[in-house]
């Protein structure tokens, strides 16, 4: 499953979770108003579970932005009604605060997917005005009803432990998403998108590395692909794109202990993990692309490559390193391509 697609089945979730929570928390709280005598709370508790009953059928048919307004709804609601019941002691202040979390992760998740959300700053601000005034209210003045201590303290532990439960889901997605986005970022800075392969700067940060701790007899070559102009010209970019993914994936097949990247255009280098000059292994390379059949919607086309390579000396730099390379690869294209020269 695609990235696009597991966040939509992310929000399927979050939102469902929210929805049979929320029931869940009716029945919870409409059996404490009954054992408690809370005709309030009941009251609107019969109203809550009509709503969350109807919310999650819309979850169902997927109109989770309705949805979640009428979850932050109801949450807020319910806040509010069990402070003006019970008061500040109860704990119910926490589900406004646990739910600044979920708000801004569902407004992110919303935004990605929906292309569209809730205004944040708006809703984060009635968040905060409905707690303030609620809990101002409760402070002042007596609450309705007066429960004994038992059951203040099993509101406590429900109210503590769904509120906390909320932040640490939203807490663990919001530190997924940090993680995955750093790996992504990390990712473009050393892959070449087309072919999959390490990238320009990938290689010049593993070069200076071996330069500023040569090992004599480490090899680098250059690989360019014979007359890739003539492909394009004759089949297109698209053919062209497809011979080098199809290329740098025997590259990389070949050169197995090696750091293979795509250097630019149709050339690769190939950065060696031993010592040794590598001509047999350029070699085997050489004839295996040769003796391969690339194939492009039906059309079967042969191509050839022409590698430089340069030995490490112990004491070169990255630049002089590659012009190397370069000018044995220069010397094999003038000599008639399709040839290793080290």
């Amino acid at each position: 499953m695609n990235e696009a697609g597991k966040n939509t089945a992310l929000i399927k979730d979050l939102t469902l979770f929210f929805g049979v929570f929320l029931l869940f928390t009716d029945v919870f709280f409409l059996i404490t108003g009954i054992v408690y005598d809370m005709p309030v709370m009941r009251y609107v508790l019969y109203v809550k579970l009509v709503l969350n009953s109807i919310n999650v059928f819309l979850i169902l048919k997927k109109h989770y932005l309705v949805s979640t307004v009428i979850i932050y709804t109801v949450i807020l609601a319910f806040m509010v009604t069990g402070m003006v019941c019970v008061g500040t002691e109860a704990a119910f202040q926490l589900y406004a605060l646990g739910m600044l979390s979920c708000i801004s992760y569902n407004g992110y998740l919303h935004k990605r997917i929906l292309k569209k959300e809730l205004p944040l700053a708006l809703i984060i601000a009635i968040h905060v005005l409905c707690y303030f005034g609620a809990y101002i209210y409760a402070r002042v003045s007596e609450p309705l009803y007066a429960v004994p201590e038992s059951g203040v303290n099993i509101f406590i532990v429900f109210n503590s432990l769904a509120s906390f439960g909320i932040v640490i889901i939203y807490v663990c997605l919001f530190h997924n998403v940090a993680i995955g986005s750093e790996e992504k970022l990390e990712q473009t800075a050393m892959i070449d998108n087309l072919t999959g392969l390490y990238n320009r700067h990938y290689l010049l940060a593993s070069l200076e590395q071996r330069v500023q701790s040569p090992v004599k007899g480490r090899w680098l070559a250059l690989l360019d692909i014979d007359d890739f102009k003539k492909v394009n010209d004759t089949y297109g970019h698209n053919c062209g794109d497809s011979i080098l993914r199809q290329a740098a994936e025997l590259v990389r097949g070949v050169c197995r202990d090696c750091i293979v990247c795509r250097w630019g255009g149709e050339e690769f280098i190939i950065l060696s993990g031993e010592q040794g000059s590598g001509t047999e292994l350029l070699e085997t390379l050489r004839q295996r692309i040769e003796a391969e059949e690339f194939r492009y919607e039906g059309s079967v086309l042969r191509i050839t490559v022409t590698i430089g390579a340069a030995v490490n000396d112990g004491d070169c730099t990255v630049d002089g390193w590659i012009s190397q390379a370069d000018k044995n690869l220069y010397c094999g294209k003038s000599g008639g391509k399709n040839r290793v020269v080290v």
